[in-house]
């Protein structure tokens, strides 16, 4: 049976950058097998399918797979999917995941979720461990903010950088388990506060072009930390993706009151680049 899919460029204004995606907006009838078979086929970073819901408050269920494992949650397959469910128009579409069921508003071509609240752990991962897991000098890791481990769903190990120089010689992390961020509070770009690097061994791709499931956690700790302002909206922009040519703009909103941050959204453009189709 052939089944049609789409890919779609997330967090990007221009084909051939950001994150790529697949969408199968028709996954009725896929067993999760054959989901997990189809991820590894296509080997993006992940790989959605679009279903009817269960939830009665949501529009549609939507499974993400990397091509290792199925996620709960994730932020780019949530953007693009919404994207390509809403066809060109303005929507508002409610999209259950593993966590929940996902708010998501497209308004001109800018696609935005409201994330599951983040939780934050601690973690026994000094600099020094953090330093030689990373290929660098032990002073490249910030002392005066932490390293931490925080989740809307998906975990990830949250590590200051000193600078963008120590962020771009970043090595994948050698040791350290999991989903790794790395991030200075310096960027290329004009308008963007903070450049970023997931290493998502965690998930099977390497490293990651643009996480959107990390941004939400990573706003609420900058502003835990009093690295942005945060007061009642704090409006932040991360790129990431481009030590490996994928350069991708994320958009992040945290709203906070009296220090506890109350909602979390996270957003950027999509461009449509084409599709194919599977005969399974």
């Amino acid at each position: 049976m052939k089944r049609e899919y789409a890919i779609v460029d997330v967090f990007t204004d221009r084909a051939l950058a950001g994150n790529p995606l697949a969408v199968f907006r028709d996954g009725s009838g896929i067993d999760a097998g054959t989901m997990q078979a189809i991820a590894k086929e296509l080997h993006l970073s992940e790989t959605t399918f679009v279903l009817p819901p269960g939830a009665k408050e949501a529009d549609r269920r939507v499974r993400i797979f990397t091509p290792d494992n199925e996620l709960p949650f994730a932020g780019h397959p949530t953007i693009g999917t919404a994207y390509m469910l809403a066809d060109g128009k303005d929507a508002e579409l409610r999209l259950e995941e593993g966590v929940g069921v996902i708010r998501v508003t497209v308004r001109g071509g800018f696609v935005q979720m409201e994330q599951p609240l983040p939780s934050f752990t601690g973690t026994t991962v000094t600099r020094k461990d953090a330093a030689a897991a990373l290929g660098l000098a032990v002073e490249e890791v910030r002392s005066d903010v932490p390293i931490q481990m925080a989740s809307s769903g998906v975990p990830f190990l949250f590590i200051p950088l000193a600078n963008l120089k120590a962020v771009r010689r970043t090595r994948p992390p050698v040791g350290l388990d999991g989903n790794v961020y790395v991030f200075a509070m310096s960027a290329e770009r004009s308008g963007s506060q903070l450049h970023g690097r997931m290493f998502g061994a965690g998930m099977g791709v390497g490293e990651d072009p643009a996480t959107g499931s990390a941004q939400g956690p990573l706003g609420a700790y900058l502003i835990a930390h009093g690295l942005v302002d945060g007061a009642p909206t704090a409006r932040i922009r991360s790129e990431q993706g481009f030590e490996i040519g994928r350069p991708s703009i994320l958009d992040i909103e945290v709203d906070n009151a009296n220090g506890r941050v109350t909602a979390v959204r996270v957003g950027g453009r999509c461009v449509a680049v084409g599709g194919g189709w599977l005969d399974v």
